[in-house]
């Protein structure tokens, strides 16, 4: 659990200082000239007094040397995340069709930022870099959307983004957003919004979907609907006996019937033939679902193969009732992580249903193979590899895509990208069932 410092000194002490009335005048001089600057409104309306209004609720102004905090604690990391999606989503109304593939790459890259910054271990205030890295991501986007934009619209992000680079100047540790900043922020674009931008919540976001391409959200399966309940081991046991004793199910499990099993040992080679057949079912779903031409349907096959031979070795359990899980918030077979893809999957889906979980993950697979890795021509950069790019984008977001060639690559993630590319080469040899040397001693 992350904490963070709420102490401040007392307003009223402050204002004793003579010297100490003047920055503070000279502040608001500052943010009134930011506001008149980046308007550009008619004056017969009211958008500028609005975002006067609305901006003097940004109580956190660009630090003057000299003046202490006057702000109480700091907004935490969910605050931060969903005040950051919250402001995606309403560019994303509003950005011109040229823009939405950068933004969405900007909120996924920024995503995939938040989850690395709230592991375990890290400790601190994560949210004053987590904008400062956000808003230079987003700050161009916008920029560039701005000559695009109904006159009213264009002033309104004006307002943001003056208000955003001040903001963002101060850096670092001087920087204290609280959550009546972030309200404050939220509602110079969003005026007449009844929302609350700071509201964090998982359920599946259709809008969001819709924004980055993902289209209408994964069915739920009935395990997931029942709310992870599963019987009891001894049960369990004489279910899969008489399974294994009747001829008309001698054959593999249904996907909904992986639920329920572990790969055991004894009936090893039956559970991953199981867990190969829901995968290829699920790969050609989904390949056909989104258009995927003949000639990359194997390789797209493939990777989904080998992603989840390298997330879990094929398996959505670790124990009954409990999923494989990293502490960074990543699970089940698939190992779709819960921070960065939240409310674009369904958390009981990602931690109950096997199947849930290979869908979502082979549906990220699918889409950056072909947003990213193929539309990039991928494979005719030096060393370049369709599949080791989809995979590098999977693990680490579209800012990594060329990671497997040494892009930003860290001797970590070369590893990682290593170990993958190893496993793919035997999977494109037709050896997919080789994921059996995870179980063996």
């Amino acid at each position: 659990m992350l904490t963070f410092d709420s102490s401040r000194r007392p307003f009223k002490r402050c204002l004793k200082s003579t010297r100490l009335r003047a920055h503070l005048v000279h502040a608001a001089a500052l943010l009134l000239g930011l506001l008149i600057s980046g308007a550009h409104a008619d004056a017969s309306n009211n958008t500028g007094q609005v975002q006067f209004a609305a901006a003097f609720q940004l109580p956190q102004l660009p630090q003057v040397p000299g003046l202490p905090a006057l702000t109480g604690p700091s907004a935490d990391w969910r605050q931060f995340d969903s005040f950051f999606t919250f402001v995606v989503k309403r560019f994303g109304d509003d950005v011109p069709a040229n823009l939405k593939d950068p933004l969405g790459d900007a909120f996924l890259d920024s995503r995939y930022e938040l989850t690395s910054a709230v592991a375990p271990g890290q400790g601190g205030n994560p949210v004053p870099q987590l904008f400062i890295d956000g808003w230079k991501r987003l700050s161009p986007i916008m920029n560039q959307a701005l000559p695009a934009l109904p006159k009213q619209t264009a002033s309104l992000y004006s307002s943001f983004i003056g208000a955003a680079d001040k903001l963002a100047l101060t850096g670092g540790a001087g920087l204290n957003l609280t959550p009546d900043a972030l309200k404050g922020m939220a509602k110079l674009i969003a005026p007449s919004s009844t929302a609350d931008p700071l509201a964090y919540t998982t359920t599946v976001d259709s809008g969001l979907r819709t924004l980055l391409g993902f289209g209408a959200p994964l069915p739920i399966g009935k395990q997931s609907r029942l709310d992870h309940r599963f019987w009891p081991e001894r049960e369990l046991a004489t279910v899969i006996s008489f399974w294994l004793g009747r001829s008309a199910w001698a054959a593999e499990p249904a996907a909904s019937d992986l639920n329920q099993m572990l790969p055991d040992p004894k009936d090893l080679e039956r559970y991953l033939t199981a867990v190969r057949n829901m995968l290829t079912e699920l790969s050609e779903k989904l390949a056909t679902k989104s258009n995927l031409s003949d000639e990359h349907k194997p390789l797209y096959r493939q990777i989904v193969f080998t992603a989840a031979w390298q997330e879990s070795c094929w398996r959505q359990w670790i124990k009954k009732g409990t999923p494989v899980a990293s502490t960074t918030g990543d699970v089940g077979l698939m190992q779709v992580n819960r921070n960065t893809w939240r409310s674009l999957y369904d958390l009981k889906g990602l931690n109950g249903d096997i199947q849930y979980n290979g869908n979502a993950g082979g549906e990220i697979l699918l889409y950056y193979l072909t947003k990213y890795a193929i539309r990039k021509n991928e494979d005719k950069q030096a060393g370049g590899n369709l599949a080791r790019a989809t995979y590098s984008a999977y693990n680490g977001g579209p800012g990594a895509l060329g990671r497997y060639r040494g892009v930003r690559q860290t001797p970590v993630w070369k590893k990682v990208d290593e170990a993958f590319w190893e496993k793919f080469q035997t999977v494109s040899a037709g050896n997919e069932m080789a994921v059996k040397s995870c179980y063996e001693k």
